[in-house]
């Protein structure tokens, strides 16, 4: 570098500031991809002898508007993942396929069943039947449906233990993992004597 494009000291403070708390957040790798752009042409910014914080701000201000642009034509080009909206009747066939394949086999084999199925499968069987106004649940019996996975969890646990997984006993229950749980034990009560076919 020619000793007139060289910054003084003022100037390459002034710089380094800039750098710091206006791009603290660009990697190396950006800020020499900028530049190389800048210096190639793909920028389309004059570029002086003398790299200074207006040079360095005029830069990135390009690179940055360049950026934004290429990531706007490649959204607007189509190329991007488009939306799946599902119809009414894709719908009704999924829901369909789930009675067939989830709903009737669970019921079948709750005839034969003496403790509930625990997992999150059988947690939508109880959903479908929850939100189709099939099972109803009272306040009481929410009660009883929570100290029941609550003791359900409990013996979850032991079991994994003895199976030498490294879980301590005292494990908590989230909110979620109760919730299903309890909607399992409740699905497993409500369904006796086929009550929900």
């Amino acid at each position: 570098m020619k000793r007139d494009n060289q910054l003084n000291e003022i100037e390459e403070s002034v710089l380094n500031g800039v750098i710091l708390s206006s791009f603290k957040n660009w990697t190396i790798n950006e800020i020499k991809h900028a530049f190389r752009s800048a210096v190639d042409g793909t920028l389309n910014i004059e570029m002086y002898q003398k790299l200074d914080s207006i040079t360095f701000g005029r830069v990135m201000k390009c690179y940055t508007a360049h950026k934004l642009e290429r990531i706007r034509n490649f959204k607007n080009s189509g190329m991007t993942k488009k939306e799946n909206i599902v119809t009414d009747t894709e719908i009704k066939a999924i829901e369909s396929e789930f009675y067939k394949s989830c709903i009737l086999p669970y019921l079948e084999a709750r005839e034969s069943m003496n403790k509930p199925v625990i997992d999150w499968a059988t947690y939508s069987i109880f959903q479908y039947f929850w939100k189709g106004g099939q099972i109803k649940i009272s306040k009481k019996d929410k009660l009883k449906y929570k100290e029941a996975a609550a003791l359900a969890w409990s013996k979850a646990i032991k079991k994994r233990r003895s199976a030498g997984e490294r879980v301590s006993l005292n494990e908590l229950m989230s909110h979620r993992t109760q919730q299903m749980y309890a909607s399992c034990i409740a699905l497993f009560d409500k369904s006796k004597d086929g009550k929900l076919l």
